[in-house]
């Protein structure tokens, strides 16, 4: 058999599959799109398919010769997606099942997997954490369901569970993505299938001859942005007047000296970040025979970072070969190995700054200079020989400017705190065909990872002159740590398929058992005091009694599963699936240890109706309804075990009087925590109703569903009598509900010859509430604390300790504080308010210094006096709507796209906002602020400021947690736009290549928010109850790239 294979333009398509049907015979097309086999004797069809292509399947007959024209496959509503343990037909799904296409998440140039998942799928959300080279991204599908456990999806990759972060994998190496939303798909994976499940397959080895392909990018990555803060003279300016708004008088010897208009501004923004280059290769080699195929891939990932001394470097490798053992037995496996070092933020003993934060780098003073001239950096408490002080100012007067930073740009220079991890994730398989239509295969893994680092945190640069101060009760010195992790996974699945079809009737059934173990340890120890600054050695240490382990654990867990799942179609109109799995874990007492999690799924292919004929516009038409019940582990780990402790125990008492606890200390063994012999697994239940719609022979997709998501039995802390000793107890308590609608538009179409054009649009709309919880669960900066009477956790209300709760009828993690009714214009209004307050048996309304200027504060109670009492709910940091659009269009050789994403309805508690719009001193520091905020504050002549008086003093705590600081949030961002350009086939021919592309693209060219000034409105979600919580983040770069593709 010969012939040759072109595009509807008349185009040679090379690399198309040609099969013979019913056998392992095959080959590809070459680069003129031409194919020739040998097929057997009595030979019936051959089958042509390729990637975005329908599939033809042609009848042999007396043919030797085929000139075949293949179309493009714009839906595929015939197309095969993986789902768990098996695939099917798109046409035959009955749940909610995504498909992200890999050809536009590769034009997003993704460092990683979750980058290249942002906007990709309705449903599915994905927020950048912060803009470091090495940063990962959160991703939460249809919400949040838990409080302690763990938000993110299950990844499975090549049908290996591999935990809740694939981000080990190099996105060049991924052939398809499949995202499981609702649990009727999920339930398959039981316990680890609650927050949904990304499947994931990688490129792998095809029959016919050798295939090449090399690509490189480069890019150049800038600030896109910088935070408009005031310059030396405007800052000077600030503090004088702030120092007289709180009732004091300027030292004018210092300020003379430090500001008469002689010292340059520092912008510390400028100063902190850099043009930081980036550069990706990518190499691959796949190819086979009849009976062998393999595919091998390297890759080479090196990022300097956007901030000075911060970087990350990866190294991929991938092999997999599949090898025909005999007509009925294929074996095969799967290598990878990755490599990373990265050097990142700094966060130094003794101050709670990140200085990699770009909201930090502004607010730091701007009159500190950081190096002199000969190269040196300059430390703090220098004085000048004039007998005035440096530029880093150590002074007891007032906290007028405050000693500032330890010289953040040393800090981050000298900063020496490398991480490295290795991984090798290795598979085998065998695939048994047994019997017509029944097949076996079983898949082990093994998963090993390991993480080490240190952190040296040198002194010359933090103390007096390299002195050693005593700080936070510490006599300090130099302090160096290092901490070592390794965990291991062994698995193995094995199952059963069995398919019977028919003309009317279409089943599959598949049964099997799943084993696993995971086990690891991690280890963090500490010394200071070294006899040199080049010193990396743990023993070398100059003072043996500083070295302290800070933590460790040695740690085991295991599953047994038991999982199956039956489908059946009617006519391929009519589809039920059904599916239950019952795991076994030992994270969970022995009466306890096993969960059932089912799902029923009903399809109706309406469109292939008889009475459908009458709409032919309507090519695809199907309802979907399903149900399911999935679990999640939660934090649960060892908590359903005993522990005991060596260490000090603290008891918990209440007094007499009192709302708050006080504690003992006992020396010995003691028993660390209470434990519920009963506790078992969260359990998810979901509903979705879902409508597929193809339009115009499948050129408009149309794909909406609407969900209700209840998880019940929370793993959480609920509080105990005191006369146990202990506070709290970890059980099954509470009840979380997500209600929402997703839609997906795709629409592509062909333009005369020369052009074709797409568009893509998803969207999805969430309401997240806790329906039961018991008592109040805070998000404090120490933990979580579930007793509302603990004033002491709560921190009086009068700092950021306490910002997040988790109460009945709100959302998880709903911001908490206290509401600003306005600002206070008058003397006389405080006097009145206080008088109240004294008649209430209390000595002030709010504080006792309140002045004209200052927020009023709302009383809640209505007790006459503003208390922690008076913090509330005020809102959450859930988007009502999260979207994104894909535009792309080619021209001839030429190929444009444009990505964007965005949110509506987005509040933020900002942090971020109120360090830049006060001067109170952080770390005695007088920070720097917005210049509007300067512009717009409440001052005797600006009696409607919309921001409270300059202060240094802040004896108002108009620093709070309250609704002054929640922002809206809603953004537009021009994430991608790439241009690109595909050589003609006769010259690359002639450059003995089979297809060459250049293209150059932006990231990050542009966001639309008002959020912009102070800083990314893109709020990661890392942890539960910080959602909408921005307190600072490493700036996301604008990154200009060219890159290139080579295929031999």
């Amino acid at each position: 058999m010969q012939g040759t294979v072109v595009d509807d333009a008349g185009s040679p398509i090379p690399g198309v599959s040609v099969s013979v049907q019913e056998t392992t015979i095959g080959t590809v097309t070459d680069f003129d799109g031409k194919f020739s086999l040998d097929a057997p004797q009595g030979s019936k069809v051959l089958v042509f398919s390729f990637v975005g292509m329908e599939v033809q399947e042609v009848e042999i007959g007396s043919q030797t010769t085929f000139n075949i024209t293949m179309k493009p496959d714009v839906v595929g509503i015939d197309e095969v997606v993986v789902v768990g343990y098996g695939t099917i037909k798109k046409s035959d799904i009955s749940g909610s099942v995504a498909s992200v296409s890999t050809e536009e998440m590769m034009r997003k140039a993704p460092v990683n997997v979750a980058q290249g998942l942002q906007g990709a799928a309705a449903g599915v959300m994905v927020t950048s954490q912060d803009g470091a080279p090495d940063a990962n991204a959160a991703v939460r599908i249809r919400g949040v369901a838990t409080i302690n456990g763990s938000a993110s999806p299950l990844y499975v990759v090549d049908g290996v569970q591999v935990g809740t972060n694939a981000n080990f994998l190099n996105p060049a190496d991924i052939e398809s993505i499949e995202v499981l939303k609702d649990a009727s798909a999920t339930a398959i994976y039981g316990a680890r299938g609650a927050n949904g499940v990304i499947m994931i397959t990688t490129k792998h080895g095809t029959k016919g001859s050798a295939r090449v392909e090399f690509s490189a990018n480069f890019g150049a990555q800038t600030l896109p942005y910088s935070l408009d803060v005031q310059d030396a003279d405007s800052y000077a300016k600030s503090i004088r007047t702030a120092r007289a708004s709180d009732g004091g008088v300027p030292v004018l010897s210092i300020w003379d000296a430090q500001y008469d208009g002689r010292r340059k501004t520092i912008n510390w923004q400028d100063e902190m970040t850099r043009m930081a280059l980036r550069q990706q290769y990518n190499l691959s080699a796949s190819g086979g025979t009849e009976k062998t195929q393999a595919n091998f891939s390297l890759g080479y990932l090196d990022n300097e970072g956007l901030v000075i001394n911060s970087y990350y470097e990866r190294i991929t490798s991938r092999a997999n070969v599949k090898v025909n053992v005999a007509d009925f037995i294929e074996v095969g496996g799967d290598v990878n190995f990755v490599h990373t070092e990265s050097m990142g933020s700094n966060a130094a003993l003794g101050n709670n700054t990140n200085l990699s934060s770009l909201r930090d780098m502004a607010f730091i003073t701007p009159t500190m200079d950081y190096i002199s001239d000969d190269g040196e950096y300059i430390s703090p408490n220098v004085v000048n020989p004039d007998g005035t002080y440096g530029v880093f100012y150590q002074t007891s007067v007032a906290n007028e400017i405050g000693k500032g930073y330890d010289n953040p740009y040393a800090r981050q220079m000298e900063l020496d705190n490398p991480s490295k991890s290795n991984r090798v994730f290795a598979s085998a398989y065998i695939n048994l065909d047994l019997y017509k239509g029944l097949s076996f295969r079983s898949i082990a893994s093994y998963n090993f990872t390991s993480r080490d680092g240190y952190s040296w945190t040198p002194l010359r640069y933090r103390y007096n002159n390299g002195e050693s101060i005593e700080l936070y009760g510490v006599d300090m010195t130099e302090q160096f740590s290092m901490n070592a992790s390794q965990g291991n996974d062994l698995a193995l699945e094995s199952y059963f398929t069995y398919n019977y079809k028919t003309d009317l009737h279409n089943l599959t059934l598949m049964a099997g058992n799943s084993v696993s173990k995971s086990y690891g340890q991690w280890l963090n120890v500490s010394a200071r005091d070294f006899p040199a600054s080049n010193i990396r050695d743990i023993g070398l240490t100059n003072d043996l009694d500083s070295k302290t382990a800070g933590g460790a654990f040695n740690l085991q867990t295991r599953y047994i599963s038991y999982y199956g799942r039956a489908m059946y179609s009617l006519k391929d109109r009519y589809i039920l699936t059904a599916t239950m799995r019952r795991d076994g874990s030992s994270n969970f007492g022995a009466g306890n240890r096993w969960g059932s999690f089912p799902s029923a799924a009903l399809a109706w292919r309406i469109s292939e109706e008889s009475f459908m004929d009458v709409a032919p516009v309507i090519s695809n038409l199907k309802l979907r309804l399903g149900w399911g019940r999935t679990g999640n582990a939660g934090g649960a780990t060892d908590l359903s075990v005993e522990q005991l402790s060596s260490a000090n125990n603290l008891y918990h008492f209440y007094g007499i009087s009192s709302s708050s606890q006080s504690s003992s200390a006992a020396n010995g063994f003691a028993q660390q925590s209470v434990i519920d012999t009963n506790l078992k697994w969260e359990t998810n239940e979901q509903i979705n109703i879902g409508l597929d719609l193809g339009l115009y022979d499948n050129k408009l997709n149309i794909t909406a569903d609407y969900f209700e998501r209840t998880a019940k039995d929370l793993l959480i802390y609920q509080t105990m009598r005191p006369s146990t000793g202990f506070t709290t107890v970890y059980t099954n308590f509470g009840e979380i509900q997500n209600k929402g609608f997703e839609f997906s538009i795709n629409y592509n179409t062909n333009i005369g010859r020369d052009w074709q054009v797409g568009a893509t649009l998803t969207g999805s709309s969430l309401k997240n509430k806790v329906i039961e919880s018991g008592s109040d669960i805070f998000n404090t900066n120490s933990g979580t604390t579930n007793d509302g009477s603990n004033v002491g956790a709560v921190g009086g209300g009068l700092s950021w300790d306490n910002h997040s709760i988790c109460r009945e009828g709100y959302a998880v993690g709903s911001f908490y504080g206290y509401r600003v009714a306005g600002i206070f214009s008058d003397q006389s209004e405080i006097d009145q308010l206080n008088a109240a307050a004294v008649a209430a048996g209390y000595d002030y309304y709010q504080e006792a210094q309140t002045q004209p200027g200052d927020f009023k504060y709302v009383d809640i109670n209505n007790d006459g006096q503003i208390s922690e009492e008076d913090m509330d709910v005020l809102g959450n940091g859930f988007p009502k709507l999260n979207y994104g659009l894909m535009l792309d269009a080619t021209y001839k050789n030429w190929d444009f796209s444009v990505y964007m994403y965005g949110v509506l309805g987005q509040d933020i508690l900002s942090y971020s906002a109120m360090k830049l719009s006060t001067m109170t001193p952080s770390d005695d520091c007088v920070s720097n602020i917005l210049t509007d905020v300067v512009a717009d504050a409440w001052s005797p002549t600006n009696t409607d400021g919309a921001y409270p008086r300059l202060s240094i003093t802040d004896l108002n705590a108009n620093t709070r947690t309250s609704d002054a600081w929640i922002k809206k949030g809603d953004f537009l961002k021009i994430n991608n736009i790439q241009v690109g350009y595909t050589l003609p086939n006769n010259i690359a021919k002639s450059l003995k290549m089979s297809g060459a592309r250049v293209y150059a693209s932006v990231q990050n060219l542009a966001t639309f928010s008002s959020y912009n000034k102070y800083g990314d409105p893109e709020v990661g979600q890392g942890s539960v109850l910080y959602t909408g919580l921005d307190t600072g983040r490493y700036p996301t770069p604008r990154t200009y790239t060219f890159g290139v593709n080579i295929k031999f």
